[in-house]
């Protein structure tokens, strides 16, 4: 009996708990039927492309009259499917990246917490084959809207934000007066961001030069440099001069008119667009009062270069720069040597020169600062040295007779050097080797 009594008052405390529980679900079942709040559940599926069914999941959402996507909408007689549970339409080809709206009869308007985001393919079907620095550019392709920025050669970059105009299928940009000729880098948002390069390259115009004058020109004077789109050079590079000229007297797309600075040497003028890409001159600028260009060699040490297979086998310089166009006494280059003041030398070798058919070594020398009147030794084959003095902020040309370096003068010569006396600075030297 005792058995069978507790059996029978747990059996009535499990039917208590279940009319307790019922009773709750039907609490809660005529709370919710009982609601007349639009509300939105959730929404997707994530991953969504333009053109694809975006479900909405909520609650009186027979309520909903336009579902506003950023960039376009939806109103209620082009929804797919409504009821009080779920709406279904197509997302618009202009919607973008951002909140949803959901417009209502009867409770305003809902947005969604959370962004929407699509999976957009962005293709470029053409570019520009060339542009100016300031022109605008039209880029065609498909979804272009997408595209966040425009990514320029030398890493420049225009946002979304600064675009002159976009569609869905095409996007105005400005080039920027910084930009280089190179393929162009467009990157796009979505759910799946991709950098899409383009196949060829945008050629940035560059100016250039057809011709100066006068020339030769007195330092301190004007020189005028013709040419076209010369409106895009923001400075130029005068030989021997280390800042660059941005000033000038007067500037246009086919003229320059610039005062030639007084530390001027000759060479090559360079012009410098915004880009910082150098435009050289294939002329060469003379300076009045210069010494005047000198004749072609018998045989040739340096001339521009190491010539008729001439090597460096000099020691003790801090350094020796072959492609010198800082200083230069006659052509495109010169040699500059940094002395370090143990002695060091440059020594042309390698050679096997008959010197029964010349008679003088001829070079070019210009002192640094601080080299007036220190010395040089010049030596052929190591055998007895001769002594120059160096001049300070000038070219000096020098020819000296091969008999100053033995008598008689050696059969072949091998190697000439050139060594200082223990001091250190810059020398310049060119056009090096015997008449």
């Amino acid at each position: 009996m005792t058995k069978i009594l507790f059996n029978t008052r747990l059996l009535s405390l499990l039917c208590l708990v279940m009319l307790i529980g019922v009773i709750t679900s039907c609490t809660k079942e005529d709370t919710l039927s009982s609601s007349q709040k639009v509300e939105l559940f959730s929404f997707g599926p994530a991953g969504v492309q333009l053109g694809d069914t975006i479900s909405f999941i909520g609650m009186n959402l027979d309520r909903v009259n336009e579902i506003v996507f950023a960039g376009d909408s939806v109103p209620k007689t082009s929804f797919v499917s409504q009821s009080s549970a779920l709406i279904k339409v197509i997302v618009p080809q202009n919607a973008t990246r951002g909140y949803v709206t959901l417009r209502t009869t009867t409770d305003g308007s809902i947005v969604t917490k959370t962004v929407i985001d699509f999976l957009v393919p962005v293709t470029i079907t053409s570019v520009p084959a060339q542009a100016r620095p300031g022109d605008n550019i039209t880029i065609t392709g498909t979804n272009m809207t997408w595209i966040k920025e425009v990514w320029f050669t030398n890493n420049v970059v225009v946002r979304d934000t600064n675009f002159v105009s976009r569609s869905m299928s095409q996007i105005v940009v400005k080039v920027p007066m910084t930009a280089q000729t190179g393929p162009l880098t467009f990157n796009t948002g979505g759910t799946k961001p991709l950098s899409i390069p383009s196949d060829s390259d945008l050629v940035v115009t560059l100016p250039a030069i057809s011709d100066f004058s006068p020339n030769p020109v007195a330092r301190g004077s004007n020189l005028t440099i013709t040419g076209t789109n010369l409106d895009l050079v923001m400075g130029i590079l005068f030989k021997g001069v280390t800042d660059t000229v941005k000033s000038f007297v007067s500037q246009s797309s086919t003229q320059i008119v610039v005062n030639v600075p007084q530390a001027t040497n000759h060479g090559a003028i360079t012009l410098l667009p915004y880009s910082l890409v150098p435009v050289v001159s294939t002329s060469i600028l003379t300076l009045v009062g210069d010494l005047p260009t000198l004749p072609p060699l018998g045989y040739v040490f340096y001339d521009d270069q190491l010539e008729n297979n001439c090597q460096n086998w000099g020691w003790g310089t801090t350094a020796v720069d072959f492609s010198n166009t800082d200083n230069v006494r006659d052509g495109l280059d010169a040699i500059k040597i940094t002395y370090a003041g143990s002695w060091g030398a440059v020594k042309f070798a390698n050679l096997s020169v008959a010197s029964a058919n010349y008679t003088m070594l001829e070079f070019s020398l210009y002192g640094g600062t601080g080299t007036g009147g220190k010395t040089i030794n010049i030596a052929v084959n190591g055998g007895s040295s001769y002594q120059i003095t160096v001049t300070e902020g000038q070219w000096t040309d020098f020819a000296l007779p091969l008999t100053d370096f033995g008598n008689p003068v050696p059969t072949t010569i091998t190697d000439v050097m050139f060594q200082e006396t223990g001091w250190g600075g810059v020398v310049y030297m060119d056009r090096v080797g015997l008449k």
